[in-house]
Order: structure tokens, then sequence, then C-alpha cells
């Protein structure tokens, strides 16, 4: 049996529990100083001075006065025994590591979720799955207990249930790429939602409601010419939005580049002047620095365009940006044209004050409540209208309230799967 004096151990600072409770510490150290003894002893690297398991077991023994047992013999306070990671079988050496990782203070959560996982999965294998019942197995608060180094109630529970559900997601990139905790349960509860979604948008039968919803390219679906008295769509940018997140760490899945953005803007203006009614609307969302280009290929497709956009200011909420040289974006443009002198139903500003929401299931998703302030300006019940960038489906519980029937198209199948659901909460 090997010994080292306690004084000469060394507890890397990276691996040092900062919470020990002094209750079940000093319960440990009279178990030490009983007949029972030191069951276990100390494990440490093979330089045999690192400590690498064992450090409750070493501040009990550093609090004894007097000779304690091992293993049938005495050992003098101030010292305890040890052995080192190349004496312990595979499964010891596994059992030894999972415990140190878990305890770590340096890990990013990613590593630390995997950690307390592996850690966990191992005394289910070792004690069962536990039973409420019996008491038997190992339990989520016992394995928090074990990292904590005394009993863990509440919330250190609550962080090995976490570490054991993110371990199971840390394949998927949101989850990887997410920078805490709080994110990446955002992005699981948001993935989980989407393949609900999906799998319920391919049983959908759209003949249940008086809308309609095309999965596809823009550009390949063939509608009806002359049919939509309003046109309302929120196209790409074109500012590279695919390459950021949002304020709430969601990823743009569409193409934001400028490059397809000129595509759209040599398609869109012509391609709604054939389907729009004799007498039509038509509002662009845009970002202010497109707003004359799209101007000038919406005049020159027969569109007459309103000189100024329309200014949706949303509230306190907006793209940050390079906050420390300028302010905040919050607000966007709309390009509101006309084909064949219709009337707006009314006098509007041309500034709407709605607050845009910072939980949409859209990264760039719009309030139902913009989009229906935008038809209740141009249409009556019963007219059509048509948005060619559905995204999550804002049209269409606007195109209900507003009495008229809507057309859609996405072309991204998690936000078609979006638009399914709005359209089965109107059903």
């Amino acid at each position: 049996m090997k010994t080292i004096q306690i004084q000469r151990v060394v507890v890397s600072e990276d691996r040092q529990r900062r919470d020990f409770d002094k209750g079940t510490l000093k319960e440990l150290t009279d178990s030490i100083a009983s007949e029972i003894g030191l069951l276990q002893p100390i494990v440490l690297q093979n330089d045999q001075l690192t400590l690498v398991a064992g450090e409750r077991r070493l501040r009990a023994v550093t609090q004894l006065e007097g000779v304690y047992k091992h293993d049938g013999e005495d050992i003098d306070s101030g010292f305890i025994p040890f052995v080192t990671v190349d004496e312990l079988s595979a499964e010891q050496l596994h059992e030894a590591e999972l415990a140190e990782n878990a305890i770590r203070v340096n890990l990013s959560w990613q590593e630390r979720a995997r950690a307390i996982a592996a850690l966990h999965s191992f005394r289910v294998d070792q004690r069962g799955v536990y039973d409420r019942s019996s008491g038997e197995g190992q339990s989520i608060k016992a394995t928090a207990t074990e990292i904590l180094g005394h009993e863990a109630l509440g919330t250190p529970a609550a962080e090995v249930a976490d570490a054991i559900l993110l371990s199971e997601f840390l394949d998927d990139p949101l989850v990887a790429a997410a920078p805490d905790i709080k994110t990446a349960k955002k992005a699981i509860r948001e993935d989980l939602a989407n393949r609900e979604r999906l799998k319920r948008a391919k049983v959908f039968d759209g003949a249940t409601t008086k809308h309609r919803l095309i999965l596809g390219s823009a550009y390949d679906v063939q509608l009806e010419t002359g049919k939509y008295h309003t046109i309302l769509t929120d196209p790409p940018y074109g500012i590279d939005a695919h390459k950021t997140d949002t304020f709430d760490a969601d990823s743009h899945e569409y193409d934001d580049s400028l490059e397809n953005f000129r595509a759209i803007v040599r398609w869109l203006p012509i391609h709604s002047f054939k389907l729009a009614a004799e007498q039509a609307h038509l509002y662009c969302f845009c970002d202010i620095r497109r707003f004359t280009e799209l101007f000038v290929e919406f005049e020159l497709s027969g569109w007459d365009v309103w000189p100024r956009p329309i200014i949706w200011d949303k509230g306190n909420t907006g793209s940050y940006g390079d906050i420390e040289h300028g302010p905040r974006s919050c607000y966007e443009a709309i390009l509101f044209a006309n084909k064949g002198r219709r009337r707006v139903t009314a006098g509007y500003r041309d500034v709407i004050n709605i607050t845009q929401k910072t939980n949409s299931k859209h990264p760039a998703g719009k309030p139902v409540e913009l989009y229906s302030e935008l038809l209740k300006r141009s249409t009556l019940p019963g007219d059509h209208v048509l948005d060619f960038f559905a995204g999550s489906g804002p049209i269409f519980p606007a195109a209900e309230e507003q009495k008229v029937f809507a057309t859609g198209i996405e072309l991204n199948e998690k936000y078609h799967a979006m638009c399914v659901e709005r359209l089965e909460e109107i059903k």
C-alpha cells in the first residue's frame, strides 16, 4: 500500500470543487475515524502527486487526528493511501476520468454536459435505473450529489438533468454552436417543434382550408394571370443575414446574398404585375438601402410606385449592428406600388407602429398584426392576395382576419411546415 503526505497532493484549480457541505464532510470524517476506516484510496496521476479522483476523501482525512485504518492497516494522520491511474483496471480508470471531468470548472458547457451525462450513464450501468418506489438504482440527484460533494437539491439536480438532455443533441449544429445552455435548450425545443411540424405538414390536407399553400420555388409555380388584388411579400433583402444570427441566436435558412436579391429584383416586378388584377396594390418589404433599386425596377415593369417607403417602426427591437458607433436598426421599409389606380380603403399614415415580437419562429418573421394592417388598407372581403415568400405564414391569419383568400408560396420545408401550422390553427 502506498501513502503520500496530504500536503504534497496537488489539486489543480480547474478541477477543485468550490463547495463542500460541512455536515456531510464531517460525517465522512467520522466514518473514516471509526472502525470502518477509509474504504477507497485517492487516485493520483502517474506522477504520484496530482489528484485525479477523491478530493472529498482527501479533505475528510485532512481533518483527522491520530491513526485511522485502510484495508485493515493503520495509517498515520497527515498521510493518505493512493493508487495511480496505471494501476486501475480499464473500468476503474474510466470511472475516475468520468468523475474528474464532471467536476472540472474550466470546461465549455458542451464538454461539461458530455462529462456529466457520461458519469450518470456509467453509474446507471453500475447500479441500474432509479426506481422511485424502492429507492434503488442511480438517480439524477445521486449523480448531482457526487459531483457537488454534498446533497444536491433544486438547481444542481436540474443542471444534471439538463446535461443529460443536452448531451443527446450535441451533434445538432445549432445546439453545438449555442453560446450557453439557455440558448441550447431553446434550439432543442425549436428543433423538436420543427420535427413535429414537418411530420404534420406531410399529412396536411390543403382542401380543408380556403387558403392555398404551395411548397416550392416562386419561380416555378404557375398561377392564374390577373387574379390577385393585393400582393404582399417579404423577399430576401440581400444583406447577408444568412451569415449572422438574430438577436435570439436563430439562423436565417435562406439565401440572403446580394446575388440572390438581384435575381429576385429582375423577376419579381414583371411577374407580380402579370399576376395582379387590373387594379391592384403591392407591398414589398425591403432594406432601406435597396429601396431605390426596387423602385426603378417596379416602375419599369408598369407599377406606379409610391415615391417614399412606408416605414414599419418595430419598437425597441431590432438588429444591434455596430451600436458602439451608431444607432440600432429598429425600422424596416416597405415599397408600396399601384396598378390601375386602385383606391386604398381609407387615409393611412406612412409610418406603422407595431412592436416586433422577439420569439418569432422565423428569424425574419413579421407580426400577423402588421400583415393585417397592410391588407386592411388595400383589400375588400372576397379579394385574392398573394405572398411569393410566405416564410412562417403570417399572410394566412391576416387574410382570415380581413376575410380574403390567400395564396402563399414557400421554398423551405421547415418554414412551409410553419405555414401549415398557421393554417391548422385557422381551419
